[in-house]
Formats: structure tokens, C-alpha cells, sequence
């Protein structure tokens, strides 16, 4: 057997993504044998990309125009090399290879998939760290991501509750930390078993529409069954919490529990209701306190917002992503996003809202 007990690549899991009806994508598996022998396993995303999957409302009139234009006539592809939708699996696993031809063959099998699914780009997306160097210096070709950051927070091992947290915070993010807390009193917080979560999927949906819509760029969507189809498939694993006002679902969050992290899923909120009850950044502290009673060593908050999650006390861990632009075009306009995002670079780095360094 070449995966490893328990893998991604395994049959079952694959089935679980799948049975969620994940909108306008499909998938390409592909097993690599040597003198009969599998030496390694590969997992593509297609993704037919649509209008929505860019937020138009940040666009000017040429851009939405062009948009429009490139995805209504030229209906284009997206090759992902990686799951779009989590960053804690290894999409792409070989035995008995060098990390060298390891990627050789990645990037033979990356280029078929290219050309056999008529896609516009490949991205290659959180790539294993033995590979990275190879892409940088023998990909000339593959432009690499910037400000591809993930926040986590170290938890430190003294903290028995989320007031040895508070405690931790200079004076103004304590005084932030209360105040936000405080909106959120009366709220009922529950853990949602897998027969809570089938019965609030369709509110569970909006609530996280409603985040998602806010987004520049949504680069594929999830379905009202992806959460639920997870839980089934790993109930001890996935966690998921719902936040009621009057019993009424406004806000959720969801977590992969790990031996030593508490890694952030997919959350939603109500906005209107945000507004005074400061939903969001009441979730940042309930994970915080749902870790801290867990004992874990750290919490993955994931790539948005990293002003807010630098505000918590989260560091960045840099990933290695690389993207493929067959169209000159497009290329060039994702450069041009690309230098526009260096004015944002760094300004969240100067926050340091913990008082010392923590064990």
C-alpha cells in the first residue's frame, strides 16, 4: 500500500469532499506506479470559475466589464494542484522518490493536467516545504504568491482559562478584550452535534455567505452540505459551535481539533447584528477558550484579516503558493495586484498586544 493508515488520498475521504456537492468543480486523481509499484498519488481541484467568484462591487467599470467578458465567453479553468478549502492535507504523496524527482514528476503531471483540462492556470497551492526550493529556482514560469500568511497564536502552557489570557494583554487590548466580551453577554454558546448541524445547514450557509460575500475575492465556494458531509465523515475531529440570540442562530464557528492545534475552519455571522455585538471578534476569543480548555499548544486562525489576528497576539507563518498564468493577459494583471498589495505589507506587524514573549 503506498499511503500511509488514515491519508487523505484515502478512498473514504475523497468520498466525503465529494458527496458535499461542492459548486462548479470536479476532480482528477492520479497514481503514478514504477516497475508496477505506486510511488505516489496526486490530487487535482477544477474549478470552472464564475462571475461571483470576484467581488464586483471593488471593480471598476473596465475591470467588471472584462470580467464579465472573460467569464461568460471564455468560460475559463482553474487547475488547483492542493485543496482549496483546507490547507491541512497533503494533496500530492511519494515513496521511495528524491525530493528532486519528486518534483520533476509534479511538474509533468501538472502540465498534462493543464493541457488535458484545457485550463487558463494552475495554482499550486500550499506546497510541501521539500518542493519549494525546486519550484523558486527550476519553475521559472510560476510566479510565488506574496503575502501568503497564515496567523497562528501560541497558547502558553500556564493558561488554565481565557482570564489567564486577558491577563496576558498590555492595558489598551485588555481594556479591548472586556469591551467586546461584554457585547456579547446574553448569547447562548453550544457545540452543534452532527443532527443540530443537519438541521441549521441552510442558516449555516447564509451566516457564512454573508462573510464570504464581503470578500474581494471568493476563489470557490462551499455548499450547504460541505460542513455537515465533514462531521459525518470525522465527528470526533471537526468541532463545530454555534452562537443563538433568543435561540436564534447568528453566528457560527468550526474547528479541526489536532493532537496539539486547534485549527480554525469556516465561521459566519449575522452583520447586521455584528455591528453591536461584535460577533467576529468575539469568535477570535471563543477559540482562544475553546483551545485553552482543550490544552493545546497553538491556535491556526488561517490567511484573512491578519490586522485583527495580529491584534490576538498571532504571529505569521509564511506558506510557499505558486500560480501558472497561461494567458499573458491575465498574467500581467495579476502582477499588477500583486505590486499593488506591497503598500499593505507589514503595517499589522507592529502590533504586539502580549506583554512578554510567552513559553
Amino acid at each position: 500500500m503506498l499511503l500511509p493508515e488514515g491519508h487523505f488520498l484515502k478512498r473514504s475521504n475523497l468520498s466525503a469532499t465529494q458527496q458535499s456537492k461542492l459548486p462548479h468543480l470536479s476532480y482528477s486523481y492520479v497514481l503514478i506506479s514504477k516497475d508496477n509499484n505506486p510511488v505516489a498519488a496526486i490530487y487535482f481541484q477544477l474549478l470552472r470559475l464564475q462571475r461571483h467568484h470576484l467581488n464586483e462591487a471593488n471593480l471598476n467599470t473596465v475591470s467588471r466589464i472584462g470580467w464579465r467578458l472573460f467569464t461568460n465567453i471564455i468560460k475559463p479553468r482553474l487547475l488547483v494542484a492542493g485543496h482549496l478549502f483546507r490547507h491541512d492535507v497533503e494533496t500530492y504523496y511519494y515513496n521511495s522518490l528524491s525530493p528532486f524527482e519528486a518534483y520533476k514528476l509534479y511538474n509533468k503531471v501538472i502540465n498534462e493536467q493543464l493541457k488535458t483540462n484545457c485550463a487558463y492556470a494552475v495554482l499550486v497551492k500550499d506546497l510541501p516545504d521539500s518542493l519549494v526550493t525546486y519550484f523558486q529556482h527550476y519553475a521559472p514560469q510560476y510566479m510565488l504568491l506574496r503575502n501568503d500568511i497564515m496567523m497562528e497564536l501560541s497558547l502558553d502552557t500556564d493558561w488554565k482559562n481565557i482570564g489567564d489570557y486577558e491577563k496576558a494583554l498590555k492595558h489598551k487590548y485588555a481594556q479591548r478584550f472586556r469591551k467586546v466580551r461584554n457585547a456579547f453577554t446574553g448569547l447562548q454558546i453550544e457545540e452543534m452535534d452532527i443532527a443540530t448541524i443537519e438541521a441549521e445547514k441552510q442558516n449555516i450557509y447564509k451566516l457564512y455567505k454573508q462573510v464570504c460575500d464581503k470578500q474581494t475575492a471568493r476563489i470557490g465556494m462551499i455548499s450547504e452540505d460541505f460542513i455537515p458531509a465533514l462531521k459525518r465523515h470525522t465527528p470526533d475531529k471537526l468541532k463545530v459551535w454555534g452562537i443563538r440570540e433568543n435561540g436564534q442562530l447568528i453566528a457560527f464557528f468550526s474547528a479541526w481539533v489536532k493532537d496539539s492545534a486547534f485549527d480554525m475552519f469556516y465561521i459566519g455571522f449575522d452583520y447586521e447584528r455584528n455591528t453591536d455585538l461584535m460577533l467576529y471578534f468575539n469568535i477570535l476569543f471563543c477559540s482562544i477558550e475553546q483551545a485553552i480548555a482543550l490544552r493545546k499548544q497553538k491556535v491556526i486562525f488561517g490567511r484573512t484579516a491578519l490586522d485583527a489576528k495580529a491584534r490576538l497576539g498571532c504571529k505569521p507563518v509564511y506558506k510557499s503558493t505558486f500560480v501558472l498564468v497561461r494567458n499573458r493577459y491575465i498574467r500581467m494583471a495579476t502582477l499588477r495586484l500583486q505590486n499593488n498589495s506591497q503598500s499593505q505589507e507589514g503595517e499589522w506587524e507592529q502590533r504586539h498586544p502580549l506583554k512578554e514573549i510567552r513559553k
